[in-house]
Order: C-alpha cells, then sequence, then structure tokens
C-alpha cells in the first residue's frame, strides 16, 4: 500500500478529514480547495461516452467553477497549506474517495487529470448558495459496481427519472453529509438531493464543454450574478465590516451616530459601485512555492457609468513602497486624481463636522472642507505610508508627491489653525486633547523641521482652562492612558523637492529620521520577500495594502528574533499584461508560510 493510502490514526486524522471537508466547502462557496492530486501509476483509459446535451444554466447562477488539471492544483495546494493538510491523500482519486466516504478501490476511477466541474447557484431568501460539483470519473458502469455489488456494499441506486441522475444513498438509509450521484462520466456531489438534482444536470452536461480557463482554479461571474446576489451579498458583508459610526455630540448634548472618515469607505463603496457595472468577470486562484495567488478580472459593459468610472481611474507603480523604512510590516499605497481627491475631501468634512456634533457653525464648516480640498489639491498624485513596532514604540511614516508646495504648505497651516476655532477647540477639549504647533531640529540635518504636538490632557473647556465640573459630569470620559504609553505624541513633517515626508511615534525624531534616510540606506527593498511581493504586482495599480503577519506578531510578543518576512498583499488597479487597458483588477497574494502559521493558530492539529 503507498505511503498516501495508509490509514491515519487518533488526533491527526480527525485534524485531517475535518481540514478536507473544510476545503471542500470552501471550494463550493468562497476559496476553492478542489479534489485534485498527484498521479502514481499508468492509469486505465477512460471509458467513451457519448456527449451529454448542454442545458441552459439554472436560474440564479452565481458562477461557473472550474478545475482544469485537479492532479497539478492539489499538489501545490496541499503545499501551500502544508501541517494538517500533508496528512490528506496526495492524489486525486484517494482524496475524493477520503471526501465522499467511498470504498478505496473507487479510487482508481476517478480521473485527475481531467476537469472537475461545479456550479454555485443563488438560494431563494438567501443564505449560503447551492452548489453542485463533478469529478470525472473513467468508467461510470465500474464506479457504480463498487459502490453496489459485493457484500460490503455500503449503498443502492435510485434513479431521477426528471434528471436520469444516478443516486448512490445509503442502504441503511442513514444520513451523509454529502449526497452523491452518477451522470454520464461525473461522479457529482452536493450537500442536499435537491441541489443535486436542480445544479448538478448542468454541471455534468454543460460545463464539461465550455472553454476552459488556465487558472489553478477558476470561476467564472456572469453579469447577472455581479448586478444581483453578488454585489448584494458582498455590500452586506461590507456593512458588517465597515467602521462603525461613533457618537457625536449634539446641541443637548445627546449623542447621536454619525459616519466614521475613512478613505476605506470611499475605496470599498466606489469598488462596489463599479462592480454592478462589470459585463463579466472571473475569480481565480493559483499556487507556487512561494505563495497563494487570488486575482479578480472583470470586464466593464461598455458605456456604463462604471466603464467611465474605470476608465478616469489613475495608476502607478507600488514599488514606491520599497523606499519605506526596512522596519515597516505594514504599509499602504495610494495613487489618485486630484479630482478625485477634492471629491472625496469634501465627503470627509461632512463626516468630521457630523462627527464634532451639530453645534459646528457654517462657517466653521466651510473652513474644514477648504482646507481638506486644498491639502488634497496640493498633494500630489501617489502617497505611500508604512507603520511598526518598535522596541521604543509604534512608528508611523508617509511620503507623498507635491502638486502644488504652496498651496499645500498654506492648508496645513489653515488645516491646523482650525484648533483654534471655538466649536473644534471645545470638541478638542472633551476629548482631551491638546494640540500644538511648532518647529524641531535634528542633528546633522540642516533646516526646520515642522512639529505638531499632540498631548493628552485633562478635562479643559474651550479655552484651554481647567474644567473641574465638565470633568465631573461627563459621562464618556476617556479612559487613562495605558502604562508605558506617553502623554505627548509628535508628528513631523518637511515639505521639499523629495515631496512631503512625515513621521510619528513615540519617538518622533528616530522615525523621521528613518524615513528621510531609507531611500538610500535600509529600505523594505532589502527583505526579499517583500520585494518580490511588490514586484509581482505591476504599474498598473491604484492602491496597494501591505502586512507581514508573522514579523508584526513576532514584535507585539517582544521576540528578538522576527523570523522570516511573509507578506500578505491586497491591490487593485486597472490594465496590465494579458488584459485590456482599462480592465479593471483585483488581487490577493498570501505568502505560504502566512497560510501555515494561520492553520496551525486556529488550532488545525
Amino acid at each position: 500500500m503507498s505511503a498516501h493510502a495508509l490509514p491515519l490514526r487518533g488526533r491527526p486524522r480527525r485534524a485531517a478529514t475535518r481540514l478536507a471537508r473544510g476545503l471542500l466547502f470552501a471550494l463550493a462557496l468562497a476559496l476553492p480547495a478542489t479534489l485534485v492530486g498527484c498521479k502514481d501509476e499508468a492509469p486505465p483509459p477512460p471509458q467513451k461516452v457519448a456527449p451529454l446535451e448542454p442545458i441552459p444554466a439554472p436560474a440564479g447562477l452565481l458562477a461557473d467553477v472550474f478545475v482544469p488539471n485537479p492532479d497539478d492544483a492539489w499538489a501545490k495546494a496541499r503545499a501551500a497549506i502544508g501541517g494538517p493538510a500533508l496528512f490528506l491523500p496526495s492524489n486525486a482519486g484517494n482524496l475524493a474517495v477520503t471526501l465522499l466516504g467511498l470504498p478505496l478501490a473507487a479510487s482508481a476511477e476517478i480521473d485527475g487529470n481531467l476537469p472537475l466541474v461545479g456550479a454555485l447557484v443563488e438560494r431563494t431568501g438567501g443564505g449560503r448558495p447551492r452548489a453542485a460539483m463533478g469529478v470525472h470519473v473513467r468508467d461510470a458502469g465500474k464506479v457504480e459496481a463498487l459502490l453496489v455489488k459485493g457484500e460490503n456494499a455500503r449503498f443502492q441506486t435510485r434513479v431521477d427519472e426528471k434528471t436520469s441522475i444516478t443516486l448512490l444513498e445509503p442502504k441503511d438509509g442513514g444520513a451523509r453529509s454529502l449526497v452523491i450521484g452518477l451522470l454520464g462520466n461525473y461522479l457529482l456531489f452536493a450537500q442536499e438531493t435537491a441541489d443535486l438534482l436542480d445544479v448538478g444536470p448542468y454541471v455534468a452536461r454543460t460545463l464539461p464543454t465550455a472553454k476552459m480557463p488556465k487558472g489553478d482554479v477558476s470561476f467564472e461571474l456572469p453579469r447577472e450574478a455581479l448586478g444581483g446576489p453578488i454585489e448584494k451579498g458582498l455590500r452586506s458583508s461590507w456593512e458588517s465590516l465597515r467602521p462603525r459610526p461613533r457618537p457625536g455630540a449634539t446641541a443637548a448634548g445627546d449623542k447621536a451616530p454619525t459616519a466614521v472618515p475613512s478613505p476605506l469607505n470611499g475605496l470599498m463603496d466606489a469598488l462596489l459601485g463599479i462592480l454592478v457595472e462589470l459585463d463579466h468577470a472571473r475569480i481565480t486562484l493559483d499556487f507556487d512555492d512561494r505563495a497563494a495567488h487570488l486575482r479578480l478580472v472583470g470586464t466593464p459593459r461598455e458605456g456604463s457609468a462604471g466603464a467611465a468610472n474605470i476608465a478616469a481611474m489613475t495608476v502607478g507603480d507600488p514599488r514606491r513602497l520599497l523606499e519605506l523604512p526596512a522596519d515597516a510590516d505594514i504599509a499602504i499605497y495610494m495613487q489618485d486624481s486630484a479630482k478625485s481627491r477634492a471629491t472625496d475631501a469634501k465627503k470627509y468634512a461632512d463626516a468630521l463636522a457630523a462627527a464634532i456634533g451639530k453645534d459646528v457653525p457654517d462657517a466653521d464648516r466651510e473652513a474644514l472642507s477648504a482646507a481638506l480640498v486644498a491639502l488634497a489639491e496640493g498633494r500630489g498624485d501617489s502617497f505611500t505610508a508604512g507603520a511598526s513596532l518598535l522596541s521604543t514604540g509604534p512608528a508611523i511614516y508617509a511620503r507623498s508627491d507635491i502638486a502644488d508646495e504652496g498651496k499645500l504648505d498654506e492648508a496645513l497651516g489653515n488645516l491646523l489653525g482650525l484648533a483654534k476655532r471655538k466649536s473644534f477647540a471645545a470638541w478638542l477639549g472633551q476629548n482631551e486633547i491638546d494640540v500644538t504647533t511648532g518647529k524641531t531640529v535634528l542633528e546633522n540635518l540642516p533646516g526646520d523641521i515642522r512639529r505638531i504636538r499632540l498631548t493628552r490632557a485633562e478635562g479643559k473647556d474651550d479655552k484651554g482652562k481647567k474644567d473641574a465640573k465638565a470633568d465631573k459630569d461627563r459621562k464618556d470620559k476617556p479612559a487613562a492612558a495605558p502604562e508605558g504609553v506617553p502623554s505627548t505624541i509628535d508628528v513631523l513633517y518637511t515639505l521639499g523637492k523629495e515631496g512631503l515626508i512625515l513621521a510619528a511615534g513615540y519617538d518622533a525624531k528616530a522615525s523621521f529620521r528613518a524615513i528621510l534616510d531609507a531611500p538610500g540606506k535600509e529600505n523594505l527593498s532589502g527583505r526579499a520577500e517583500a520585494k518580490t511581493a511588490l514586484a509581482a504586482i505591476g504599474d498598473k495599480t491604484a492602491f496597494v495594502a501591505f502586512v507581514d503577519p508573522l514579523r508584526l506578531l513576532n514584535r507585539r510578543a517582544g521576540k528578538p528574533e522576527l523570523g522570516p518576512s511573509a507578506p500578505v498583499v491586497f491591490a487593485l488597479g486597472k490594465g496590465g499584461e494579458g488584459i485590456g487597458a482599462n480592465d479593471p483588477w483585483m488581487r490577493l497574494d498570501v505568502a505560504n508560510l502566512a497560510i501555515q502559521e494561520l492553520v496551525k493558530r486556529r488550532g488545525a492539529l
């Protein structure tokens, strides 16, 4: 018996089985891990069966699912996941019989070199999609005989007259986690019999004749699904994750929920708006020896508002992130136009004024909006920022191009000057924050560095005086700062030919020197994994979020050795190699080491 066919014992077996089932239904519902493997010996030739006549897609189709070569895909996915996945069988046949609870002898009839296909269909009333999958078998008659004949046979057959599917049901009538059936040369499986009968015929009759994509695993999403249930589901999911409204003071002293200003809110809302305008989209999942790569590429509907928005999107090269200090474990890159920045600035101004409260005078609202719009127009199209947890505390770094240095300088001054207005000063006082500005000097660095100092102060009135009554009466008094957190944090910045350079943190001067020196000294480009991950994105990018979770966790734990870099990178943009100039795309790259650590931390073993 080959090593991969050896029976498993104890906790590893239970963990592997749980992982196997989880992978199977991740394929059917979200990010698939498939019935695939590597070939051990020359299989018998597949039985020739007359092709079945294709039928139309079922109503409410969300996605067609394709795994062109299950053997190759599973071999790569198994290596990427590691850990408990290594307890699973290493070829398609043995993996399939393990997941489906079939006799081991049936594994030889499952062909891991021909496509696994499936479909996801909207469930009436919402909720988990209905799904059916089909794996190719060499001889359906032989598979049926192996399951229903002999003294130890555990199945009996029942033919559904409407679909011609041969249902394979337990002889004892007991319940199974998966229902299975045969149609043509496909072994079909689903969670419920109704799903198998309603979706299975389309899977076995139509999808095998479709044009096969090249990815390890691919989802083809039709226009009707993108503009309907998928957009609705994603929007619902985003609403559950969106930064929650925070209380804002009203004239009566009550608290009313107001929106939290966040660039991420605007970004996600824009993406969802584009999604409904797509004519078609493809999601692919590929594995290699470095990372798992999830991609979405869309085709805009010609003449739609979404197509116009995509065409107006500006893109650039995110490798500028590599100029951040080497200790940055979180980073973002944004490329946007002055017009979009100004539009967003007005929204942020409205949200900030609402968060402060209803007592903000119109003049103060207008001053806030004017300062933020001028800031957006003065800033350049490219912006990068990073953060790290150092032994001295957290540090934040930022760099930005400058479109108009004079306008940007004036806008920063006007924005900071708002702290002196009564409504803003009162809000700062309620939150026990003092804001002062000035200049500082760094050793061996010519010129003055501008400083914004944020000081945690006890309750004060809007004139900065101690307000004992307000302090006593305030129900929402901020909690005392944790031990080790300074009462004063500086933000240092400078404007010049290198753009806007900014740093903040418990040791702001050290952070500022690090961001200033990074382009020519130690920076992210010295971390090979980070450099490879960011370089792979290409130069048609509008947004990138980068995080190195293993190093970040080790920093939080105070470990002196941070260990290897295992980046997770999310990016979006348009155009690039192999797609149209205005085709939007999103991608998520997760290092295999990060996947393996996640599996381990979730207690898979």
